[in-house]
């Protein structure tokens, strides 16, 4: 059985219990009603092939371009618990690991589990608003939460466990991948490096240019493929789970796969 098949099976086998571990969450965190956040900002010099890095636990990563070769990362850590003082006890169980060079950037959120698990004490996250040089290589990794990335021209790697993953008005080759979420992919041109999109639970959806040429291979589980909006040449067997053809003559590759969920193929 290869990755992408394990993958699946262990996300659909998980899922009744990261439901029934997050409607126990939502009577735990009832009571959660005093707050502390507290800021992280850092600058950086990143060389115009550079990378960044981040790697998140609870909360969405929002990214946009930057001007120049300077990437910005503020980091706002935030801690909820029963009283004032548990909740600054909680923030700082919150750390943020930097490893900084003119080549790459590596940032790691990192949090003190509690006695009984990562709740003990209060409800932790932390949203990361960043600005990247355009061209950058990127990746984004996150635990429990979202990642959405607008008009980088690099290659970007995302990968989240529950959220959704949202590109628009990207360039460069795209690897991106959800178990619980959806995907949603505007591309401003065909990437010579290609697309992979991977999505166990959720939806994908995929917009390029019209005049776009590419080589697809699309593949769903439980769902329908729709793209009768593109002139694509189909080859093989075809049917509503599955597709294979060349759009507008063929070019790089476009690789989409989902277990439960629809996927969407469309012109911008």
């Amino acid at each position: 059985m290869n990755r992408s098949a394990l993958r699946r099976r262990h996300a659909v086998l998980m899922l009744p219990l990261i439901v029934a571990f997050a409607s126990g969450c939502d009577i735990v965190t009832a009571d959660y009603r005093s707050e502390e956040t507290a800021e992280w900002r850092k600058t950086y010099q990143l060389d115009p092939s550079g990378r960044l890095e981040i790697t998140n636990v609870n909360g969405k990563i929002e990214v946009q371009p930057s001007d120049g070769n300077q990437v910005e990362v503020v980091a706002l850590k935030k801690a909820k618990a029963a009283s004032p003082e548990a909740a600054k006890a909680a923030l700082q169980r919150i750390t943020i690991n930097e490893n900084a060079s003119p080549s790459q950037i590596t940032i790691e959120t990192k949090v003190e589990r509690g006695g009984n698990g990562f709740l003990s004490g209060g409800s932790l996250q932390v949203e990361y608003r960043v600005k990247v040089p355009s061209n950058a290589q990127v990746k984004f990794t996150n635990s429990n939460g979202g990642i959405d990335v607008t008009g980088l021209k690099g290659r970007i790697d995302a990968e989240t466990t529950n959220g959704a993953v949202h590109a628009r008005d990207v360039a460069g080759t795209i690897q991106a991948s959800t178990t619980n979420g959806g995907l949603d992919i505007d591309l401003a041109q065909m990437p010579e490096g290609g697309v992979r999109l991977e999505c166990t639970n959720g939806g994908i959806k995929l917009r390029l240019p019209r005049e776009a040429k590419a080589t697809i291979s699309a593949r769903i589980t439980n769902g329908g493929i729709n793209a009768g909006d593109l002139p694509i040449e189909t080859s093989g067997e075809n049917n509503r789970r599955r597709l294979d053809g060349k759009l507008n003559g063929g070019g790089p590759r476009i690789d989409i796969e989902g277990t439960n969920g629809g996927i969407t193929i469309a012109p911008r």
